[in-house]
């Protein structure tokens, strides 16, 4: 006689099974340490750009500033153009004026001269 049961072995997994399920986990496990060195390689990837954004960021301001002073030194050196230029035409007119006196001077002494010339002949 058989004893009480349907026929079955004691609570053992077929060794398929068994073998499909070692094969899942060493399948998942690889998959996790792949992934897990991906993200490892990613973060320090990412880490390398954020330093270089910080970096490039530090030069952009320092350009930025550097930018701002030539633009002030060019003001000031543009205001002093002005200025001397300003200056020259004012010297230029004064000149012109001292010019246009003295020929008209230069032209009344010889009209005065003619005159007198006149008067002695």
């Amino acid at each position: 006689m058989m004893g009480l049961g349907n026929g079955r072995r004691s609570m053992k997994s077929p060794p398929l099974v068994l073998a499909a399920l070692v094969a899942c986990i060493i399948v998942l496990g690889f998959n996790y340490w792949i992934a897990s060195s991906r993200s490892v390689d990613l973060q320090t990837r990412i880490m390398e750009l954020e330093g270089r954004v910080r970096r490039a960021a530090a030069e952009r301001g320092a350009v930025e500033l550097k930018k701002n002073e030539f633009q002030g030194e060019l003001e000031k050196q543009r205001e002093q153009l002005d200025k001397i230029q300003s200056s020259h035409n004012f010297q230029l007119e004064s000149v012109n004026k001292l010019y246009q006196d003295e020929k008209a001077v230069l032209v009344n002494n010889i009209t005065t001269g003619e005159r007198l010339i006149r008067v002695l002949q």
